[in-house]
């Protein structure tokens, strides 16, 4: 099941970046739904290219009328982006930021918490200082939060073979205190945690199955 996972997730992040158009359900603010086809979003996009059918013009519909957006691949697989605000936190000075605008997250577990993903394509990506920033080491960067919460805050980032980059024991700490801060038992959890040996996304999953806080 840990390989699936991580098969899945890089395979997701593969796609974004790429002009392709799946069939896609968007659900706009106002509570209405549109389908037809779309092109993956990237995080910081702030319109999203849809159509009604592969004959029908492209149409540029702006990121902040839209909610969320179910992708349908050709094999069936759902995915889900949605738009979040994202909270880092500077490793010098301990200050939290929050982001301007909300971003697209792509969602890879959402049950009481959810961790959503961003990809940098192996550059430009958020930074844990609440940047952005070239990066050539870190191409996937994952916040974690409250399910209900509009915000998710920085929890680590992969490279391409799944490894560390930046968001060790300390940092995951300190960000789950802002994300659980009426949940202890949660935090706790995660501070018995040893976070070192590169398996983060699973761990973390396993401590959200185990500590439920409403």
């Amino acid at each position: 099941m840990k390989k699936i996972i991580l098969v899945a997730i890089a395979f997701l992040f593969a796609t974004v970046g790429h002009a392709k158009y799946n069939k896609a359900v968007l659900y706009m603010e106002d509570g209405s739904i549109k389908k037809g086809l779309a092109e993956m979003v990237e995080s910081e996009d702030s319109k999203v290219n849809f159509k009604t059918d592969e004959e029908a013009k492209k149409e540029k519909i702006a990121s902040t009328d839209i909610k969320k957006i179910e992708y349908i691949s050709s094999d069936d697989t759902k995915y889900i982006a949605e738009r979040l605000y994202a909270t880092t936190a500077n490793l010098l000075t301990g200050k939290f930021s929050r982001s301007r605008k909300k971003l697209w997250f792509y969602i890879i577990y959402d049950k009481d918490v959810k961790i959503g993903g961003i990809s940098a394509e192996g550059s430009r990506r958020p930074n844990a200082g609440g940047t952005s920033t070239i990066v050539t080491f870190a191409n996937t960067a994952y916040y974690f939060g409250k399910k209900n919460s509009e915000e998710l805050v920085f929890g680590n980032a992969t490279t391409a073979s799944m490894g560390f980059a930046i968001g060790t024991d300390s940092l995951i700490r300190k960000m789950s205190k802002e994300a659980f801060a009426d949940c202890p038992k949660l935090i706790d959890a995660i501070a018995k945690e040893n976070f070192k040996n590169g398996d983060v996304l699973n761990q973390l999953k396993a401590i959200f199955e185990k500590y439920k806080c409403k």
